[in-house]
């Protein structure tokens, strides 16, 4: 490989060291830990788009991490109010970013006297609005990871992975570890992060019946350890590859040996690089596990790639809400400074505004995203259903580009959404790449083109249909502007 990429032999680790990471010892906003919101429990986050952007978050949600250890015998409750948002959740993990399980608000019966605001018609506004969650300490019984609207209600979440629990020595002592995630997508329009209601409070009773809240509780638990590289942390480099491992993918006709691009498995040198017709098709691949999605830069038939790739969930991911799907395709500028998408939007409620009932659609959420590169895990901007105006069927234009580079017509008001394309690009040395992402979630199980029906490479545009969009490049604003998609279009 030339000078500016030149390697040795490099890995994509599941567990990678976090030194290059900001120091955990660091506080404030960007950090790991003690960002906004956070708690002495919640103690790491906030993570999002403003805030530690990492794990390609949806730029209308932010959530937030406690990874601690588990007295035995304990029992750990979680007590909170329901947010004034779109979407809240609850979930666990093992180490390596697999799902343990999830509960999804509407699931979460509310207090005696409370009123759960997502439940199909319920009063949005209500004041009354509490709940509480037991953190069963044992293995999920059965409750699928499945990402519909409809899964029972209950008010228990369960954290040991099917391999069982991860443990840690402290002294002669043994403790279970566990991962718990709060997500809160789309507060309505004046409130905070948490939806206006902050984050959900701990109580612990250790098998003596000591009841701990609090600091003592944290202490307890010792949900506030920043040792980096620490297998308590939710450690952010299991998420990324190396940029060297980045370039032997990106840049392989530079290659001057094999490079262990798959753990155990060479990638050899090849002329041309395996996205590249891709991204002129405007081709779309969804989300299985990480080795297929790092198969869009080695391609499918390199050597260690795996096709078709196992089941959504079999293996780690980027510690991913259960609750969604996605798909994604790569653009580079070199095929057009404005890329276009056309297609069509699946209903949803409406919230921002504080609407006063829970609506139903759909979809609860969809999203359509630009990221960076995997060495990085960004999201750059996002653009969400309300955001995302649509004719009288339904359809929607989306234009992605540079803010030098937005037609005058690329506004609502013209019925069309505009998202920027960063001029950090890839990340790295290419700034004119870009990953556009789709998300849905919790699609109802009456819509049959949901990103989550589709499950196996391929089958995404006969799955999908009409919801999955068309790509096409222009040169600049002005040829987009005289094309009949440039038009300036009457809202429905």
């Amino acid at each position: 490989m030339k000078a500016r990429t030149a390697l040795g032999v490099v890995a994509v680790a599941m567990l990678a060291a976090v030194a290059a990471l900001p120091s955990a010892a660091t506080a404030g906003k960007g950090d790991m830990v003690n960002g906004r919101f956070s708690t002495c429990f919640w103690n790491y986050g906030a993570f999002g788009v403003n805030d530690f952007n990492i794990a390609y978050p949806d730029a209308g949600a932010t959530y937030w991490a406690a990874g601690f250890r588990r007295p035995p015998g304990s029992k750990l409750t979680l007590s909170g109010r329901f947010p004034h948002s779109r979407y809240m959740a609850i979930q666990t993990y093992d180490i390596l970013g697999r799902g343990v399980d999830g509960l999804a608000d509407y699931q979460i019966n509310p207090d005696r006297g409370s009123v759960n605001p997502f439940r199909r018609g319920a009063a949005r506004t209500a004041r009354k609005r509490g709940y509480k969650v037991d953190v069963v300490d044992a293995k999920n019984p059965g409750f699928p990871l499945q990402a519909f609207d409809g899964e029972s209600r209950r008010n228990s979440i369960y954290v040991i992975p099917d391999a069982g629990p991860i443990t840690e020595k402290v002294g002669s002592d043994s403790y279970e570890l566990n991962l718990l995630m709060l997500r809160v997508y789309v507060p309505d329009k004046g409130k905070n992060l948490t939806g206006g209601v902050g984050l959900p409070k701990p109580t612990l009773t250790l098998a003596d019946g000591t009841v701990l809240k609090g600091q003592a509780l944290c202490d307890a638990v010792d949900s506030e350890s920043k040792a980096i590289g620490h297998t308590r942390v939710p450690d952010p480099g299991a998420l990324l590859i190396s940029t060297d491992t980045y370039r032997a993918m990106r840049y392989p006709n530079e290659l001057t040996s094999p490079v262990n691009v798959f753990g155990g498995l060479m990638s050899v040198p090849r002329e041309v690089p395996a996205w590249f017709p891709a991204v002129r098709r405007g081709d779309w691949r969804g989300q299985y596990d990480r080795r297929y999605l790092l198969q869009l830069w080695t391609g499918d038939d390199a050597p260690g790639a795996v096709m078709p790739p196992p089941p959504r969930g079999a293996s780690g991911g980027f510690f991913p809400n259960v609750h969604n799907a996605y798909v994604r395709t790569a653009l580079n500028r070199h095929f057009g400074k404005v890329a276009v998408f056309r297609g069509k939007l699946p209903t949803s409620p409406r919230t921002l505004k504080g609407n006063r009932k829970m609506g139903t659609g759909q979809v609860r959420y969809t999203s359509f995203c630009m990221n960076e590169a995997p060495q990085s895990t960004k999201v750059t901007d996002c653009a969400y259903d309300e955001q995302i105006p649509t004719n009288r069927k339904g359809n929607y234009t989306i234009v992605v580009s540079r803010a030098a580079d937005r037609p005058a017509t690329a506004r609502y008001s013209c019925g069309k959404a505009w998202i920027q394309w960063s001029k950090s690009g890839d990340g790295d040395l290419d700034h004119d790449f870009g990953w556009f992402q789709i998300r849905n979630m919790l699609p109802s199980r009456s819509f049959k083109h949901a990103i989550q029906l589709t499950s196996t490479p391929g089958d995404e545009a006969k799955v999908m249909g009409p919801y999955l969009p068309k790509l096409k490049y222009y040169a600049n604003a002005k040829a987009f502007k005289r094309s009949a998609a440039g038009r300036c279009a009457k809202l429905r």
